[in-house]
């Protein structure tokens, strides 16, 4: 990608974060708030004189950008299906605050209450036992839909990807498998991330993220990362 694009990507995100510092004035998730068009953003891009890949700007109190390995939580590991964390291909990761948790029938997890809405049982929808989307003030291009459920076994559960990078992983106390397929068939491209770990009694429960987007996989690695950190099952033998 051509520097002049990454730069472009970036002014996009900064601004629409700096929007974002705004939303306890407008009140709603809309208006003015709304991310600026290319236009805009390459007279950003081109104003700012460069945006380094090293720095995470200061957003007010939002989330910031930060680079790194996909791992996450001070390890070195690297999520499957993430980008280099040196490559300038694609954004750096969004590292958001863990700031709302969502439980239901023993099964709970954290999740960046300020930019998302956690439903659970029959509000989740489906076999969703919590289901986690974007709220009003949320306003990235590229969007990301997490769902928390019980699958048969942690292979049932990675079936449904498609020749999926896949990497053993372990989230605290939970042990088992993440998957991820990149499809660029779809307008805008999905990306599907499946973390499923296995319980004493066979089961496994699931983490998916769901991302739209060339970069939306890229964007939430830590998110995604950080979320699975605060997965919890209690009583997961009876």
């Amino acid at each position: 990608m051509k520097k002049r694009t990454l730069l472009v990507i970036f002014a996009a995100l900064a601004l629409a974060l700096a929007a974002c510092g705004g939303d306890d004035d407008n009140g709603n998730g809309s208006g003015e708030g709304a991310v600026p068009t290319a236009e805009a953003t390459a007279e950003a891009a081109g104003s700012t004189g460069g945006l380094s890949l090293n720095t995470a700007p200061d957003l007010g109190g939002g989330p910031d950008l930060a680079t790194g390995p996909g791992g996450g939580a001070g390890d070195e590991r690297q999520l499957p299906g993430c980008s280099d964390p040196d490559s300038e291909e694609c954004p750096a990761p969004l590292d958001m605050p863990l700031d709302g948790e969502a439980s239901f029938e023993g099964v709970s997890i954290n999740y960046p209450s300020r930019y998302f809405v956690a439903a659970v049982g029959d509000e989740a929808g489906g076999d969703a036992l919590i289901a986690i989307t974007p709220s009003e003030n949320y306003r990235f291009e590229e969007q990301a839909f997490f769902r928390v459920y019980f699958a048969e076994s942690v292979d049932a559960a990675l079936a449904d990807l498609v020749d999926p990078d896949t990497a053993e992983w372990n989230a605290g106390a939970l042990e088992g498998t993440i998957g991820v397929t990149l499809d660029a068939g779809q307008e805008p491209q999905r990306n599907t991330t499946i973390g499923a770990f296995e319980l004493p009694d066979g089961r496994a429960i699931v983490l998916q993220l769901d991302t739209t987007g060339k970069y939306g996989w890229d964007l939430f690695t830590r998110v995604y990362d950080g979320m699975l950190q605060t997965l919890t099952v209690a009583e997961a033998g009876s």
